[in-house]
């Protein structure tokens, strides 16, 4: 599994679909936590390649690290399944920067946080990008 993880429109979408060869007409699904629930998308059996984006607002709607973790894994099982499965995650980072004063805000941005290590503990790649430039970190 690769974690992609960078400030807002800083060319994180981008930088995946160029990194994979992402157009249209290729067998991946997009999945867009910021529109939907995260779950089982359509398509995915068929799919190479399965990018969730917006990790951060999907978990503000289910703020829980555990099931978080649990999901994390499934993924990570059905990527071993079949060789040249690929999943992508893609977040926004927004555990830096001036703490909100909200405390549900504080909470969410403390879910991100601990979801984030919990997914860089499992995945085999991480890149953070900046101004649509990539760092490799793991």
């Amino acid at each position: 599994m690769h974690f992609v993880v960078g400030g807002a429109f800083q060319g994180k979408r981008k930088w995946v679909r160029e990194r994979y060869g992402i157009s249209d007409g290729v067998h991946m699904v997009w999945h867009d936590g910021y529109q939907e629930p995260y779950g089982l998308p359509d398509g995915v059996k068929a799919a190479k390649t399965v990018v969730f984006d917006g990790i951060e607002a999907a978990i503000r709607r289910l703020p829980d690290a555990e099931e978080w973790e649990r999901f994390f894994r499934i993924w990570k099982q059905w990527e071993d399944e079949v060789a040249g499965r690929t999943v992508v995650w893609i977040g926004t980072d927004v555990t830096q920067g001036v703490i909100p004063t909200a405390r549900e805000d504080r909470r969410w941005r403390d879910a991100v946080g601990i979801c984030y290590q919990r997914l860089v503990a499992i995945c085999c790649r991480v890149d953070r990008i900046w101004c649509g430039l990539a760092e490799r970190l793991k």
